[in-house]
C-alpha cells in the first residue's frame, strides 16, 4: 500500500490527479474521489510507480511560513520504493468505479448516499490494484498493489476479514448509527 496524491499520466489524453475529498454530511464526513485534469505540471517533479530510482521533489514551508524549499524525499513513506508496477499498468484491460452505497438511520429520520470512492485497476495480466479515497484531511489517495483483504470492496463473494470489513475498508467502522455499507463495481 502506498498514500499519497498521486498524478496519473497517460501515453495520450489529459493528465489527471487523483486525491480523496471530504465533506461534512449528515453528522459525520462523506468521502469520495476526486479526479482533476491538470493544466499543466512538471513531470521532474514526480516519482514514479514506473521507474522507482526516480524519486520526484518535496516543497516544505520555513518555519515562518514565508518561503518554501524544494528537498528530496528523503523521508519513509515520501516516495514509492518497490518494484517497478510497469507491467501491471503499462497497459490497463478494464478500469472500474468502487462506487459506496450507504443507507442509515439516525434517531427517527433515514439517510443515504452513493460516492464513487475509487478505481479498480486490471492489467492484462489480470492483476488488480485499487485506488482509493479515504477519510483523511490530508486529501491523500491509497493506492493497492495486492488486494489482500481489500478484496471483499471488488468482489461480493471474498470473504471478510474481522476487523476489514466492507464498513470499516471505507471508513465507517467507528460510527455508531445503523449504517448498512455496500461497494459496488461500475464500468467506467
Amino acid at each position: 500500500m502506498y498514500r499519497s496524491n498521486i498524478v496519473i499520466v497517460p501515453a495520450a489524453g489529459r493528465v489527471v490527479r487523483a486525491s480523496s475529498f471530504v465533506v461534512p454530511a449528515f453528522g459525520s464526513e462523506l468521502c469520495r474521489l476526486r479526479l482533476e485534469a491538470l493544466a499543466s505540471f512538471r513531470a521532474e517533479n514526480l516519482g514514479s510507480f514506473f521507474e522507482p530510482r526516480r524519486r520526484g521533489i518535496v516543497y516544505e514551508m520555513s518555519a515562518d511560513r514565508k518561503t518554501g524549499a524544494a528537498r528530496p524525499p528523503d523521508r519513509p513513506g515520501w516516495s514509492y520504493d518497490g518494484r517497478s508496477l510497469r507491467p501491471h499498468l503499462d497497459r490497463l484491460e478494464h478500469v472500474r468505479i468502487v462506487r459506496e452505497r450507504v443507507t442509515g438511520r439516525s434517531g427517527d429520520s433515514t439517510f443515504s448516499w452513493v460516492a464513487d470512492r475509487g478505481l479498480l485497476l486490471t492489467s492484462r495480466d489480470g492483476s488488480q490494484m485499487l485506488l482509493l479515497a479515504v477519510p483523511d484531511r490530508s486529501e491523500q489517495v491509497l493506492f493497492v498493489t495486492g488486494m489482500s483483504f481489500y478484496r471483499a470492496l471488488v468482489d461480493p463473494a471474498a470473504p471478510e476479514t474481522p476487523g476489514a470489513t466492507v464498513r470499516e475498508l471505507l471508513g465507517y467502522g467507528d460510527r455508531e448509527d445503523d449504517l448498512r455499507v455496500e461497494a459496488q463495481l461500475v464500468l467506467a
